[in-house]
């Protein structure tokens, strides 16, 4: 699996399919008769800048992504794929005098709410793992090529839902970084979870950090066996609402020399300068608009629930963090008919955008290089021999640039800008 160490929505396998560019290729290998390499350009992928200066780097190319991602969620109001969004910090919501005490409540009673970053919200929590096991790589020849392209992994679970089951690189924790993605198919049957992709998805990921050599050569044989991983490690992603999905804090109340008085520790030697800590739960009040009630309670384990409690000052706090799971999701994920949330709607807006602000060249044959460059023009640029570009007059408003890819993007976005409703907080 092409991998780098910028975590991204759209993985960069997708990104190469939305792009057209040959998957060996991209991830640094070719062969004699299957993908192979000729021409001016050799087409084959680096991991990093210093191995080919000349050229564009799959680490490059993750922060390009990372940042095109980013600018889209802010502008949006939600990411294009669900996000685990950790110690988000918030000032609590307080009355419009505020120098009354409400204990957190509404006029009407109910409890605070607060105005998440991030709108399409699926649930409150942590991201949580669960290791499955660490199955064989099982490679078979389903084209009848004489190259065994598929890479099977198969292991028995009490899990039933394979959405939640990802394949990992052995050994890294279930880091989200090193997730094979996508797959070409995953599904649980029989007490045995399945998963199948390709076979160089699976590549030795050190073998990509070699250095140059004089003889200039560096595509990985991709009939050689020896340069694929054998083992998977297989876990359980998801959100673990065991865990705290609000941390409130208030700030030292002045000194007492009184005792038993709320909130004070009753006089010398009492705590300076360190804010007190609650954790608590929080629920949904507006999916769409991102409203969040957060509130202290305890966690029971035996019964799998969160209990209310009261807040551990006599007043309102001054600040809470919150954990949440959000963002938007493909209507063949929510039909059960695939397993991955980003919508290539989202796939390919997101691409454009990382494409049209790398300088450097692809070294793509063909189609790909034509795409790059017509990505890259400049919109904004005038003269006699320059190709003319209209724009809609919508397209004044693209916060992004005037890149094509950069106003492709835009035409995508603007369309759902402005959706995310303003609701006042009360």
């Amino acid at each position: 699996m092409a991998r780098a160490d910028t975590y991204t929505l759209l993985s960069l396998d997708q990104y190469s399919s939305v792009l057209g560019i040959a998957p060996p290729h991209f991830n640094g290998a070719a062969g004699a008769s299957i993908f192979p390499v000729g021409g001016q350009c050799d087409s084959i992928w680096h991991q990093f800048q210093f191995q080919a200066g000349d050229r564009v780097s799959r680490e490059e190319l993750a922060q390009a992504i990372a940042t095109a991602e980013e600018e889209i969620a802010r502008v949006l109001g939600f990411w294009p794929a669900p996000m685990f969004i950790t110690n988000e910090i918030h000032p609590y919501p307080r009355h419009y005098r505020p120098e009354l005490i409400t204990q957190g409540l509404t006029n009407r009673g109910q409890l605070r709410s607060i105005r998440a970053d991030y709108a399409k919200f699926i649930s409150a929590g942590q991201r949580g793992t669960t290791f499955v096991g660490t199955p064989a790589i099982i490679r078979s020849d389903a084209d009848g090529d004489g190259f065994q392209e598929t890479a099977t992994v198969s292991i028995a679970t009490a899990l039933t839902d394979a959405c939640e089951v990802k394949v990992y690189f052995e050994g890294h924790a279930g880091d989200p970084e090193w997730e094979i993605r996508p797959l070409r198919s995953k599904s649980i049957s029989g007490g045995v979870f399945t998963a199948t992709f390709w076979i160089w998805q699976a590549i030795h990921p050190e073998l990509w950090e070699a250095f140059p050599t004089s003889d200039g050569a560096h595509a990985l044989d991709l009939t050689d066996a020896a340069i694929y991983e054998t083992l998977v490690d297989v876990y359980r992603e998801f959100v673990d609402f065991s865990l705290p999905s609000a941390h409130f804090y208030w700030e030292p109340d002045p000194v007492s020399t009184v005792s038993g008085i709320c909130g004070s520790c009753g006089g010398s030697g009492c705590p300076s300068c360190t804010l007190q800590v609650q954790d608590g739960c929080a629920h949904v009040r507006d999916v769409h608009g991102g409203l969040l009630v957060p509130q202290p309670a305890s966690y029971d384990a035996t019964a799998g629930q969160w209990g209310a409690a009261d807040w551990v000052d006599c007043r309102e706090p001054d600040l809470v963090k919150v954990n949440y799971y959000a963002g938007d999701l493909d209507r063949k994920f929510l039909s059960g008919r695939a397993c991955e949330p980003l919508s290539l709607y989202w796939a390919q807006a997101i691409a454009w955008l990382a494409t049209a602000r790398l300088s450097r060249p692809f070294c793509s044959c063909g189609t790909v290089e034509k795409l790059v460059n017509d990505l890259r023009w400049d919109t904004a640029r005038t003269g006699a021999d320059e190709p003319a570009y209209t724009l809609d007059p919508r397209d004044g408003a693209n916060p992004f640039g005037t890149l094509v890819g950069e106003v492709k993007a835009w035409r995508r976005v603007r369309r759902f800008v402005g959706a995310r409703a303003s609701v006042a907080v009360v």
